[in-house]
């Protein structure tokens, strides 16, 4: 309680000891001037009053702890509930308090990051927030208090999808803003919705031509028995396409699907390469191509990887480099270690002085210092890839034909299997071209622990 307050309760109680004494006495003198009462009587009663008007006084002018107002006082104004600083401060998500006539009366780090808000303290929602829909709902939820939550959807930049949350603050005059990034889910609906599309189409083609010629065969060359085995030829053809087809994606899940879980296996790169070389050499040289190693086949570390995997990637590797060399070209394998990450990105993929270069998948690191990696470089002398393709490779069923000699074979799903392989791996992925001369494509991962 204030010192004002003090004061005129002190005031009350000196008042009304006075009225108390006055009254009694009265009323006592009276009464002994009409012979009613005697005169000791009367003093003795009124020292009983005086006693106990003595008593109240002196038991109600105890101070009352400051803090508990008098019950006589006036109601002090119930606080209105807003959010708050502190409380946005704790939220991940981005988060804006607005008030009466839209101004913005507090945000947290990661609005002010999305609203550009560093130098605009206490503006108006207005100044900010450019989609008339959010400033409709931030209007209704202001004017009725009555109306639930609201949802938004809103475009904030070049394939970036914000969904705002809008919501009246409880007794309170303010609106609470949430912002929900919903980027990376639109992104993957649109990537599956184009895989899906381009998987139909690419099962789509095949099945086409078998459905067409088997057509031919039943109609207009029944009876042209020499032209049978040329259609059978292509028949075969097609479906080997879509078998691959099938089979690249079929693997492809089963990589994606396992991508969380880290390999155990203890593996050696020059054993695994030298398992692919058996394989790949006798189809580079259907082609006309040649397979060169360089690399050491003994003192590389153990890594802890994925054998089939890792085989896989090799193979994918160099099946492309043999697909776009031309006949008489070299196919050259490198492979190594390193003493970090950072130098075996270098060997795998920044060997030619002057060359167009992409780094198309970084390596995780398990740890913060310097850790042991191996890595390997394919190179081919193909025409070179184009600059504009490069950061599209790894894509599903991209395939860079036009930059690279004409139209390949393929299912243009072998860079995107080697990329989620070094993915599952913590590892990396980049390519390195020279129009003209040759590609080159580089992987690398760390040994991890025994």
């Amino acid at each position: 309680m204030s010192e004002d307050a003090n004061r005129r309760s002190m005031t009350r109680r000196t008042r009304d000891f006075t009225v108390l004494l006055g009254t009694t006495g009265t009323v006592l003198l009276l009464l002994v001037a009409t012979s009613a009462l005697g005169p000791v009587e009367a003093i003795s009663a009124l020292g009983v009053i005086a006693s106990v008007g003595v008593a109240y006084f002196v038991g109600s002018a105890a101070r009352v702890p400051q803090g508990i107002s008098d019950t006589r006082a006036e109601p002090a104004a119930a606080p209105q509930a807003e959010a708050g600083p502190g409380l946005l401060a704790a939220l991940a998500l981005p988060a804006l308090e607005i008030g009466p006539g839209q101004k913005i009366m507090a945000f947290n780090r990661a609005a002010e990051d999305l609203f550009q808000l560093a130098n605009l303290p206490f503006a108006r929602a207005s100044a900010v927030i450019r989609s008339p829909v959010l400033l409709a709902a931030i209007d209704q939820a202001l004017e009725r208090p009555a109306a639930g939550p609201v949802s938004a959807e809103i475009e904030t930049g070049p394939d970036e999808t914000w969904r705002a949350h809008v919501s009246r603050i409880p007794d309170g005059r303010h609106v609470l803003v949430l912002m929900e990034d919903l980027t990376p889910v639109k992104r993957a609906a649109r990537a599956r919705a184009d895989f899906l599309a381009n998987a139909s189409h690419e099962l789509r083609t095949p099945l086409t031509a078998i459905s067409g010629f088997i057509e031919t065969m039943r109609g207009p060359a029944r009876d042209d028995a020499a032209a049978w085995p040329r259609f059978l030829d292509i028949m075969a053809g097609e479906s080997d396409r879509m078998s691959r087809l099938i089979a690249d994606l079929l693997s492809l899940s089963r990589i994606e699907s396992s991508e969380h879980v880290l390999p155990r296996g203890r593996e050696n790169l020059a054993e695994i390469v030298s398992a692919c070389l058996a394989v790949l050499e006798p189809i580079a040289g259907e082609q006309g191509a040649a397979l060169k190693v360089a690399g050491a086949s003994t003192g590389l570390p153990e890594m802890t990887a994925h054998r089939d995997e890792l085989i896989q990637v090799v193979e994918n590797l160099v099946s492309n480099a043999v697909k776009y060399s031309k006949s008489g070209s070299t196919i050259t394998l490198s492979f190594g270690a390193a003493p970090s990450l950072a130098e075996a990105r270098l060997a795998a993929s920044q060997q030619w002085d002057v060359s167009q270069r992409m780094t198309l998948l970084q390596a995780l690191a398990r740890s913060q210092g310097a850790e042991p990696a191996v890595w390997l470089r394919v190179e081919d002398q193909g025409p070179g890839i184009e600059r504009e393709h490069l950061p599209r490779l790894g894509e599903r069923f991209y395939r860079a034909d036009q930059s690279r000699g004409g139209k390949i074979t393929g299912t243009g799903l072998g860079l995107a299997i080697v990329k989620h392989i070094m993915a599952h791996h913590r590892g990396g992925l980049a390519v390195e071209t020279l129009m003209g001369q040759g590609s080159a494509f580089g992987v690398w991962m760390p040994t991890g622990r025994e």
